[in-house]
C-alpha cells in the first residue's frame, strides 16, 4: 500500500515501451480519467473526486499546463504521468516525481515480429493522431486500418473529437461516439475503422474549445466546461441520470449513451354534439 508522502511516478520511454500500461497499473482498482498535459480541462483540482485517479500523458509536448500539473501533484490525488523523454519535462514537475523507465524495446514491434516471422520487413504501424485521421480518410483496406488503431490505441475521446471535426455529418461515427463509454475499446476501434470508405479529403483538427463535445453538455447541466470528470461521476446516480435525460436534447443524450424518453402525445377529447347526447 502506498504511503501518503510517496511521490507519483513519471514513466519515461519511447512509444510502445509500456508507459501507459504502467500508469494504469498505478491506479490499482480506482476509476481514473486520462488527461493530456497540454489540455487539462480542470479549473479547480479540489472539485475533482478524491476517489478517482488521474493519468497525465505526453509531458514532453510543448505548451503543457505546468502550473495545473504541479497543483494536481501537490493535491495528494492518485496520479501517474508519462513522457517520451525526460529532458522536455519541466524540472518543477520532475522534482515532484519518481522517474521510471519501463524498458528500451517497443513491445508492439516485438509482437508484430513474432506474428510475422518470415516477413523481410516489418510494417511500421506507429502513427501520430494526425496520420491516424488521414488514414481514416484514405485507407482502402479498412481491416488494415483497424490494425493501425489497435496498434496505436489512441484515446477514444481524442480520436472521436478529431474525426468528428473532420467529418461532422458521418452518422456511423456519431453512433460510435454514443457507445464510446459503454463498449470495449476494441469494438469502438472496429466501428471507427469501418465508418468510412477510403477516399479523398483533409483532416480538420478540432478547435480546443470544442474538442470535447461533453464540455457543452456540462454547461447545459449547470456545470463548468472543464468538469467532464464530475459529470461522469454524477451520471452514476440514477436520479441525476433521470434529470440529465429530461434537461438535455436527444443528440446530447446520444453522446452520453442515455435514452431520451419519448413524450406521450396528449389525445384531445372529442366534445360530443347535442345530437350525440
Amino acid at each position: 500500500m502506498k504511503s501518503k508522502t510517496e511521490k507519483p511516478k513519471l514513466f519515461v520511454g519511447k512509444a510502445g515501451t509500456g508507459k501507459t500500461f504502467n500508469a494504469i497499473c498505478e491506479m490499482g482498482k480506482k476509476d481514473y480519467e486520462v488527461f493530456y498535459a497540454n489540455d487539462i480541462a480542470i479549473d479547480d483540482i479540489f472539485s475533482y473526486p478524491k476517489d478517482m485517479g488521474m493519468i497525465i500523458e505526453d509531458l514532453h509536448e510543448s505548451k503543457i499546463e505546468k502550473d495545473k500539473i504541479v497543483d494536481i501533484i501537490l493535491s495528494g490525488r492518485t496520479v501517474a504521468l508519462t513522457s517520451k523523454n525526460k529532458k522536455d519535462v519541466p524540472k518543477s514537475i520532475v522534482n515532484l516525481c519518481q522517474v521510471k523507465y519501463p524498458g528500451k524495446y517497443d513491445r508492439r514491434q516485438v509482437k508484430i515480429k513474432l506474428m510475422a516471422k518470415n516477413a523481410e520487413e516489418v510494417i511500421n504501424y506507429e502513427k501520430p493522431i494526425f496520420d491516424i485521421c488521414m488514414g481514416w480518410i484514405k485507407a482502402k483496406d479498412r481491416s488494415d486500418y483497424y490494425r493501425v488503431l489497435d496498434f496505436n490505441q489512441p484515446a477514444p475521446m481524442q480520436l472521436i473529437s478529431w474525426l468528428s471535426a473532420t467529418d461532422p455529418t458521418n452518422e456511423k461515427l456519431a453512433f460510435a461516439a454514443s457507445v464510446m463509454h459503454r463498449w470495449p475499446v476494441k469494438y469502438l476501434y472496429a466501428l471507427v475503422a469501418y465508418s468510412k470508405d477510403g477516399g479523398y479529403g483533409r483532416v480538420n483538427p478540432p478547435k480546443r474549445s470544442s474538442s470535447n463535445p461533453l464540455t457543452k453538455i456540462c454547461k447545459r447541466l449547470g456545470l463548468k466546461e472543464g468538469e467532464v470528470y464530475l459529470l461522469r461521476h454524477l451520471l452514476r446516480d440514477p436520479e441525476y441520470k433521470k434529470y440529465a435525460t429530461k434537461k438535455l436534447s436527444r443528440e446530447d443524450c446520444k453522446v452520453l449513451g442515455l435514452k431520451k424518453p419519448t413524450r406521450k402525445r396528449e389525445t384531445k377529447r372529442k366534445i360530443k354534439s347535442l345530437e350525440e347526447f
